[in-house]
């Protein structure tokens, strides 16, 4: 591999034999090196493949200001995250991430704390990206010896969140607070509190999650039959008098108006959610 632009003593990028650009990085690898010479394989601690242009760009431009031992394990945490979420993680981690531990970093340094408001909507909405973002939290303190606050955990599982769903993070905060509406409306109508630990609470919050991103997006989404449709209404009158709550308020708030199939499937998610409640 030969040298096609230096950024600093630990920090080079080539080009592979696809002509697509590569950032090479590991100690010394640009030192006293210059364009058009051979890089040490030797001296290769990580190497970079993104295949968005745009987001390639944007990371090199940053890659000068933010530490090598922070894009290291910037990159160790999104491996971690694309193994144990099994999700599709845009590359665009690569930039909101390492720059925002970067920043992270600066501000304990300052002796800066700042609270999340939405760490307790994180935790319970998106339990997965929560624990492996307090796997990467551990992870941060082995490889940088820096002790986060425990609102750090929510701040990289709100980029795992963000980079799944390519949105914005401000489209994120809105889908959180519409998840945290939703709930209060059904454990006040039913003035219950819910197993957030059972297969049901989280395959409720599974459907309940995409279906408050297409209210997000104004993208509804309609395959009912007429006949179930009428026979869920019929057959479970309480959950359903509960979804009519719910399409109430998002038609006020959002001026989003549910589909005959969102409120079926949704009656069918929170009647199953709600059965082991009545039947104790």
């Amino acid at each position: 591999m030969i040298i096609k632009q230096i950024f600093n003593n630990n920090i080079v990028s080539t080009v592979d034999d696809k002509n697509q650009e590569l950032l090479i990085l590991g100690r010394g690898i640009g030192f006293k090196f210059k364009a058009g010479d051979v890089i040490d394989e030797e001296r290769i601690e990580k190497v970079f493949r993104l295949q968005d242009a745009s987001i390639y760009e944007r990371f090199k431009s940053i890659v000068t200001e933010v530490p090598v031992e922070i894009l290291q394990v910037t990159d160790d945490i999104v491996t971690l995250a694309r193994t144990q979420l099994n999700k599709t993680i845009s590359d665009g981690i690569y930039v909101s991430l390492s720059d925002h531990i970067h920043f992270a970093v600066q501000r304990l340094e300052k002796g800066m704390i700042t609270r999340n408001p939405l760490s307790w909507e994180v935790q319970h909405f998106y339990k997965a990206e929560f624990d492996v973002a307090r796997e990467a939290l551990t992870l941060l303190k082995e490889r940088l010896d820096v002790e986060f606050p425990k609102d750090e955990i929510c701040n990289i599982a709100l980029h795992f969140i963000n980079a799944e769903v390519n949105d914005s993070m401000n489209d994120v905060t809105h889908l959180m607070q519409l998840l945290q509406e939703i709930m209060n409306i059904i454990k006040y109508h039913f003035n219950v509190e819910l197993d957030e630990d059972s297969v049901n609470y989280f395959r409720f919050i599974t459907h309940l999650k995409y279906f408050c991103q297409r209210v997000i997006t104004h993208a509804s989404h309609d395959d009912a039959e007429e006949y179930l449709y009428e026979v869920v209404r019929k057959n479970y009158p309480e959950t359903f008098k509960c979804i009519g709550k719910i399409e109430t308020f998002i038609h006020k708030n959002y001026q989003y108006d549910m589909t005959h199939s969102e409120q079926l499937y949704l009656t069918l998610h929170l009647e199953r959610l709600m059965k082991p409640k009545r039947d104790q």
